[in-house]
Formats: C-alpha cells, sequence, structure tokens
C-alpha cells in the first residue's frame, strides 16, 4: 500500500467533484463524477455509492480504480485495489456520514479503497510523473 502525504489528502478535500474510473472484467473503460469521498487515514479512501450502476458492476467483475481530481491545491490521480462494503460496520458509518451532510441521500455500499499508486495530474515537465 502506499501512504498518502497531507498535501494529497488537503487537495482532495479542495475538489467537490473527482471522477472515477473502472473497467468491465473485458476492459471496457467508464468514468463517473462523484461527490463523496473522503480518505480514512493515510493509506485508504472511502467512496460512498448513492447512484453506482455500471459503476458497481465493473468494480465487482474488476476491483480495482483510478480517482483523478484538480482543483485549487493541485490535483493527483490514485490507483487502488476495492473492497466493497454493505450491511456491516463500514457501510454503517458510511450511511452516518453521508446522511450528516445531505438528509436525502441514501448509500447503496461503501467502498474502500486501499491506495497502490499515486501520480501528479499537471502540465509540465512532472507531468504524469508517480509519487508513490
Amino acid at each position: 500500500m502506499a501512504k498518502v502525504t497531507e498535501e494529497i489528502k488537503e487537495s482532495l478535500k479542495s475538489v467537490k467533484t473527482a471522477f472515477l474510473s473502472t473497467a468491465s472484467k473485458n476492459g471496457t473503460p467508464n468514468v463517473v463524477p462523484i461527490g463523496a469521498f473522503r480518505f480514512l487515514d493515510d493509506e485508504t479512501l472511502l467512496i460512498s455509492d448513492q447512484f453506482f450502476n455500471k459503476t458497481l458492476k465493473n468494480l465487482k467483475e474488476n476491483p480495482k480504480i483510478a480517482l483523478a481530481w484538480w482543483g485549487g491545491k493541485g490535483g493527483f490521480q490514485i490507483k487502488a485495489d476495492i473492497t466493497i462494503h454493505t450491511g456491516d460496520e463500514i457501510f454503517r458509518q458510511d450511511v452516518e456520514w453521508v446522511q450528516s451532510i445531505r438528509k436525502d441521500l441514501n448509500p447503496k455500499s461503501a467502498v474502500v479503497c486501499r491506495v497502490t499508486e499515486v501520480y501528479i495530474v499537471k502540465g509540465g515537465p512532472d507531468a504524469g510523473k508517480k509519487i508513490l
């Protein structure tokens, strides 16, 4: 697992939307904008699933993701291995967190992402550079 820095965590906190990329078992790509995400610790990201359809199917077939964002504090791309949680303590905590932000949202699952790699997202000589 890769440990993310405070800079990476702060960068993600500073954006409202990130882009989640998945692929089916045969490699067909899919990308969706998401807004319910947060770091649980230096190695783990939580993504809350309210609306995933094709994305959830892909996650079940191929439990790997890429998450990218860009904002006022820069941007990064994270690659991670995932597990899907429903009906357990992680899921219950996800529901509580999401509903504390928006009572009308009802998570279907909690996607726990174990960070494996991190890349810089910006133009210039470091574009696409792996940093973790």
